[in-house]
């Protein structure tokens, strides 16, 4: 006696279900990655910028607000409870101002302006919140800039924006830190390239300029350039302006982000 099985034919595509199954793996780790996000502190490093230093003496102010600034999130929904980016901001703009102009201790001598930056804003998002596969933060300044008396000598806004691929970092905290590096970087380069072109900073240069030896007001290799041709006192103002628009970048074609208001 043949006992007869019917056969039964099964079509499975195992490479769809790979990629299926590869696809819902990186989701999963996506949305568990957004989920696990408390406290993050940044830590990095923004490099000095290798530009041509304005003649400024400059002097640097800190708030303790600014000094102690932690972003706290109010929602308990979202991924991120605390950022805490002080030590990080003040690192930031200590390296760029310091390549821009001379740093100064405002208590050890005299100084032509103090900088005194403030956070005005600070948003981010996380792929838990817009599916997509990135961390992104946004920080906004207001940079102050005060007279040697203390009165306001302009008052610039500035956008810094970060954001890191997912798939680059193994936890959301990484992913956070990475990203609030990349904005601050990106505040940095902004001030590095656009700085010594800003109105009131070449007037500010104009007006030493004008009241100060040359040779102490310019870098020697221009002074000494300078010497072999005869200068009228009353155009030292225009020369100095002249310089410093060669040697750094021009004025910015918007005032959007860097900018006198």
């Amino acid at each position: 006696m043949h006992i007869f099985f019917p056969r039964i034919h099964l079509n499975i595509d195992f490479y769809r279900i790979g990629l299926r199954f590869k696809k819902l793996s990186i989701l999963s780790l996506v949305l568990l990655l957004s989920a696990c996000a408390s406290k993050v502190t940044v830590v990095g490093s923004v490099p000095t910028p290798l530009v041509t230093k304005v003649p400024l003496n400059v002097s640097m102010s800190y708030t303790d607000e600014f000094k102690n600034y932690v972003y706290v999130e109010r929602e308990r929904k979202r991924a991120l409870s605390s950022l805490n980016f002080a030590d990080a901001q003040i690192g930031m703009f200590d390296a760029i101002f310091s390549g821009l102009a001379t740093i100064v201790d405002p208590d050890a001598g005299i100084h032509d302006l103090t900088i005194e930056p403030e956070v005005l804003d600070f948003q981010y998002t996380a792929p838990s919140e817009t599916k997509l596969k990135q961390y992104e933060i946004w920080i906004k300044y207001r940079i102050k800039l005060l007279n040697t008396d203390n009165s306001k000598l302009a008052d610039w806004t500035i956008k810094g924006y970060g954001k890191t691929p997912t798939a680059l970092l193994t936890s959301a905290s990484k992913a956070f830190n990475s990203a609030a590096n990349v904005a601050l970087r990106d505040v940095g380069a902004q001030l590095a390239t656009r700085f010594a072109g800003q109105r009131k900073i070449r007037d500010l240069v104009a007006s030493k300029a004008s009241s100060e030896p040359l040779a102490e007001v310019l870098p020697s290799a221009v002074t000494a350039q300078i010497e072999e041709t005869v200068v009228p006192v009353d155009e030292l103002v225009t020369t100095s302006e002249a310089v410093q628009a060669s040697a750094t970048v021009t004025e910015p074609d918007s005032d959007e982000e860097l900018s006198d208001e």
